[in-house]
């Protein structure tokens, strides 16, 4: 900015119109002369031993304030990306503790299913030993009822049969009351 006021100067062309519309524009008018020379122009002593050399005056200079607010968002920026890392880690670890809980819960599903699993299976034989328990029952209810339904087809005919048997009694006493009665007696 010093250089281009400069240069503006040694024109004759003054920084104060251009100023009013560039914002970035520094009005700076300053004249350059040895500040070891006295003002009369005669040379005075020269301490150029103890003296720091200059920056050549063409060459642009950052103001301290300009610094400061880089300086001050460079901290930002760095803070900023500290947060991040912060908030990054604390997201894997809690992505971590996640995954090992989900792991977790898969497990006890697993062992759930497997349990329900081995239910059904023990529900299953049991309804099969019930129903080929039920089928035996059926198997033998059906052979006792035979073996009644032939048992009453017995007693249907043993009245029957018990009057034959009264009937061929009868007839064996007389048969033998006969011979008891001609029999001579000896």
């Amino acid at each position: 900015m010093q250089a281009a006021a400069f240069k503006d100067k040694h024109r004759g062309e003054t920084g104060d119109n251009k100023g009013a519309s560039d914002p970035e524009y520094e009005n700076i008018t300053l004249s350059f002369r040895d500040r070891d020379q006295p003002k009369c122009g005669h040379p005075g002593p020269t301490k150029r031993a103890l003296v720091q050399p200059r920056s050549p005056p063409d060459s642009a200079q950052v103001p301290v304030r300009l610094q400061r607010s880089i300086m001050g968002l460079y901290v930002l920026l760095i803070l900023m990306l500290l947060f991040s890392l912060v908030l990054s880690t604390l997201v894997l670890l809690k992505n971590a503790e996640m995954s090992r809980e989900i792991q977790g819960l898969k497990r006890e599903f697993s062992n759930v299913s497997h349990s329900a699993l081995q239910c059904q299976e023990e529900q299953r034989k049991g309804w099969a030993t019930i129903h080929r328990n039920i089928g035996e029952v059926t198997k033998s209810i059906t052979t006792v009822q035979s073996l009644i339904e032939a048992m009453n087809q017995k007693l249907k005919s043993a009245p029957t049969e018990i009057t034959q048997i009264n009937r061929n009694t009868q007839k064996i006493l007389e048969v033998l009351e006969k011979k008891t009665n001609t029999e001579p007696i000896k």
